[in-house]
């Protein structure tokens, strides 16, 4: 790996090291509210309709199975005995008065923790984003399970009931199960980053193995296509043009230059300018050549065109005789012409994705 790249990813491994350690420090309130919550959640009707959402048993107490608040029925037979609304700052001064934290403090402490948490992860992902689009992916496939996303599973749940007047009111969101969705991220976000620096340390090692691979294979031998450009190539993403084909000729034109298999360098460097010009917008390489670019472009690829083609097209359809002729490594010899041909493709891609 890059030094460049390694010193990123210390820099954000330890970023994420100090949103664990902000998590920590919050971890003990968390679990204080989450403790409240409990109590209240217990005294509470169960249900979230606008109608229901607001009643609780006594002072906030667990009601006498024979007390329970039917869901069912609602307030179709009147309010329960036992049962009474309470406003939301009612049920919120019950949590901070019992647990002693700022509810403010933590919903404040939780967004922090998402926000910067956010920011990390794009950069995780421009920095993979260098070695690789599969790397990357997997940075993106992460996410912390937030206090909405916590909210959310809860807020799927079902609920039936006869009273129409409240069905028909809608649903609100209980402030202790907000809170204790909050507390519930905060008591287990140390464990999410931790998965998450566990997900980074993975794909930088995944990382330096494919660069040992990529060395390894290219290590001690020519290659015809210069590194940077085909690397450039398979980072397009371009949503007209399909470059599988065009980086797999480009690879087998590198492995069979390597291998002093001439004749098969002619026969793809035709294959890989016979492939191309729709990138050009035009219908073939003769049109390419007369027609894009600036003069010195012209004058690049024109060898291409008039040489290499006619080339690689000899020894594809010349017939076994008394004498024929063998391709040699300065008849194929048009690697600064393709490099400037390809750098060009890549540049209207780049600008076209």
């Amino acid at each position: 790996m890059p030094k460049v790249m390694e010193k990123q990813i210390e820099q954000i491994k330890n970023e994420v090291i100090k949103l664990k350690e902000q998590a920590d420090k919050v971890s003990e309130s968390a679990n204080k509210v989450i403790s409240v919550c409990n109590v209240v959640n217990a005294s509470w009707s169960g249900s979230d309709l606008v109608g229901h959402a607001d009643f609780f048993y006594g002072v906030f107490e667990e009601p006498p199975h024979n007390r329970r608040f039917s869901v069912e029925w609602g307030l179709i037979n009147g309010v329960p005995g036992g049962w009474q609304e309470r406003n939301g700052d009612e049920v919120l001064q019950k949590i901070e008065k019992d647990s002693g934290v700022s509810l403010e403090y933590l919903d404040k402490a939780a967004d922090s923790i998402v926000d910067k948490f956010d920011e990390l992860r794009k950069r995780v992902i421009i920095v993979f984003s260098s070695t690789s689009k599969d790397l990357a992916k997997e940075i993106e496939k992460f996410h912390l399970k937030t206090k909405v996303d916590i909210l959310n599973k809860y807020w799927k749940r079902q609920i039936v009931t006869r009273d129409r007047g409240a069905l028909f009111a809608g649903r609100k969101v209980p402030v202790h199960k907000y809170y204790e969705s909050t507390a519930l991220f905060l008591r287990g976000a140390t464990i999410q980053l931790n998965e998450y620096l566990y997900l980074i340390d993975k794909l930088v090692a995944q990382s330096e193995s494919i660069e040992q691979k990529t060395g390894n294979v290219t290590a001690g031998r020519n290659t015809y296509i210069g590194r940077f450009t085909l690397l450039r190539l398979t980072k397009i993403d371009n949503k007209d043009f399909d470059l599988s084909k065009l980086i797999s000729l480009c690879k087998e034109l590198d492995d069979n230059y390597s291998l002093e298999n001439y004749h098969s360098c002619a026969m793809l460097l035709r294959a890989i300018v016979d492939h191309i010009p729709p990138i050009f917008d035009k219908i073939n390489f003769d049109s390419v050549c007369a027609q894009h670019g600036s003069r010195s472009f012209k004058d690049i690829v024109k060898p291409l065109n008039e040489t290499a083609k006619k080339i690689g097209h000899n020894y594809l359809h010349e017939q076994i005789n008394k004498k024929v002729l063998v391709a040699t490594e300065t008849q194929v010899n048009f690697q600064a012409n393709l490099d400037t041909l390809l750098n060009e493709a890549a540049s209207i891609l780049e600008k076209e994705k």
